[in-house]
């Protein structure tokens, strides 16, 4: 058929993600409306065809890559189709999969919609929107994220320990599964009967469902998300392509801060780190005026690494200079609607980082956007550091890939598993740091595997954190889902039981299993 392609050399490019794992595939399909989707689906199920979704290729568990079949990218559904207020006077944009983060920050910020599709309804609501008055709150790392597969891995980023993951600002999507149907779901309208959950279908019926009989830890997590009496909207939020290809999503707005300001500590160590954080939590002493938009956490090395890169890379050169005797840094963004709590939160901080070994003088502080940037550019610098580092060393062995984990635990527990990564990367004799979201209990080990031996022992050692981890009921799923790369670690933290629940629940959705080929559950059936 004429959307169905054959893999050529020409498309090379959509044979791997960010995770850098290669795959392959027979053939792709560039569709750009929900019939079209449907038509290549259902070419895909008479044929027995696998099919993998794409969206913008920036995932780091290999998700995207093809493992045989056909690639569906999703890139060409790129259009914003609607905007509309809610009884309540929230804002909701309604996209098409393919779009970007980025395509609907800057639409919503300079009111710069391409409307020429639009119905009267979204016409005139537009005329009402000021420019920049509501955001899209979710904030993975890379801004070229596609919407779609934000949903489907339930991005998070820095900021979701404010505003939350991705599902929870999904208020209502359609998708098309594998024999072209479509389901159209609204949040709050659509929900399950205990286990049992009823998919609308556009044409008048619906598809029974049975759900699993446990559910997902309640805590941050890109992967499944399950419930008793769940809402439907959110049995495709971190499926991972599994059950259908989503189609089109109704994005629920945030009203846009009064102010954007954030403070980078520098502490005398992990204790002290960690004791800061329990304040800007409110775990510790009196709570903030203001509650963090987020919360990260750098280790000496992290922060050393930035500091050695500086000198090979000159994009890294504008960066801050560091305080001499640093150990680490916690970095607390703000995001105040109420422009008076500004001032008694940065007193009430500069308190406890003195009574805490810090010092307020040395502390870098952003009042304004322009200077928030120049503390996110250096956020970012980790991840980019680690990335140049894996493309150097696999110069030495193709194998080696990005090494870090994923995992998170609740409060409870977090400093078990934190004191646990420090003794055992301490240990581990290889490059490494550790960073992250240290807010929502969610920080990334990195290991800078310079050999295929250093690369295998990595992977051991993460299943070793995987068992533990699952012991304390948390997830190694936290913020980029299982994908291909932590399949193993997915079978670790779900057990025999669970997993065979999983693979019920795709034959219901997808009876042939054709959807992501490789992905979770997909490779080798439990």
């Amino acid at each position: 058929m004429p959307l169905i392609e054959p893999m050529t050399p020409a498309f090379a490019s959509y044979l791997s993600d960010e995770s850098r794992t290669q795959g392959q595939a027979e053939y792709i399909a560039f569709p750009r409306s929900e019939e079209e989707i449907a038509q290549v689906l259902c070419w895909c199920a008479q044929h027995g065809v696998p099919v993998t979704a794409q969206g913008g290729m920036t995932g780091l568990a290999g998700g995207a890559s093809p493992q045989g079949g056909l690639a569906l990218n999703l890139s060409r559904m790129d259009r914003i189709l609607g905007l509309r207020r809610d009884s309540g006077g929230t804002w909701l944009l309604r996209v098409q999969p393919g779009v970007r983060l980025l395509q609907v920050r800057k639409a919503l910020k300079e009111k710069s919609f391409q409307i020429s599709q639009w119905d009267e309804a979204s016409v005139a609501a537009l005329r009402d929107f000021r420019p920049g008055e509501a955001f899209f709150s979710p904030d993975p790392t890379e801004t070229t994220a596609s919407i779609g597969g934000m949903a489907a891995c339930n991005a998070s980023g820095a900021r979701s320990y404010l505003y939350g993951a991705t599902r929870t600002k999904i208020h209502a999507l359609r998708v098309v599964l594998t024999d072209g149907s479509v389901t159209a779901l609204e949040r709050g309208v659509h929900r399950a009967r205990g286990r049992e959950a009823l998919l609308p279908l556009t044409d008048g019926s619906a598809r029974r469902v049975l759900l699993p009989e446990f559910e997902t830890p309640p805590i941050k997590d890109a992967g499944f998300y399950l419930r008793r009496d769940m809402d439907l909207v959110d049995l495709f939020m971190g499926s991972q392509g599994l059950f259908g290809i989503i189609s089109e999503l109704e994005l629920e707005l945030t009203p846009s801060p009064a102010l954007l300001w954030g403070v980078t500590a520098f502490l005398p160590d992990h204790a002290a780190a960690l004791r800061y954080v329990r304040a800007l939590k409110g775990q510790e002493g009196a709570p903030l005026p203001d509650r963090p938009a987020a919360i990260e956490f750098f280790d000496r090395r992290a922060l050393r690494l930035v500091e050695e890169q500086k000198a090979e890379t000159p994009a890294f050169r504008q960066l801050q200079e560091l305080p001499e005797d640093y150990n680490c840094a916690v970095y607390a963004e703000f995001n105040p609607r109420d422009p008076a709590l500004f001032l008694p939160t940065l007193s009430s901080l500069s308190d406890t980082l003195r009574r805490l070994g810090g010092d307020p003088e040395r502390t870098w502080v952003a009042r304004n956007e322009r200077e928030l940037e120049k503390l996110l550019f250096f956020r970012h610098t980790v991840p980019e550091t680690i990335d140049l580092i894996v493309e150097k060393n696999r110069k030495n062995d193709p194998c080696i890939t990005i090494l870090s984990t994923d995992m998170a635990v609740d409060d409870a527990h977090f400093e078990t598993l934190f004191h646990r990564y420090e003794r055992d990367l301490d240990a581990c004799n290889m490059p490494c740091l550790l960073f992250g979201h240290i807010g929502e209990n969610h920080v990334h080990p990195n290991l800078l595997a310079r050999t295929r031996e250093e690369w295998e022992r990595g992977h051991r050692l993460f299943e070793e954190w995987a068992a533990f981890v699952a012991s304390m009921g948390g997830t190694i799923t936290a913020e980029h889902g299982a994908g291909k790369i932590k399949r193993k670690l997915e079978a670790i933290m779900m057990g025999p039981e669970k997993m065979a629940q999983l693979w019920e629940l795709k034959r219901q959705l997808d009876p042939q299993l054709l959807l992501g080929p490789g992905n979770v559950l997909t490779e080798v059936e439990q």
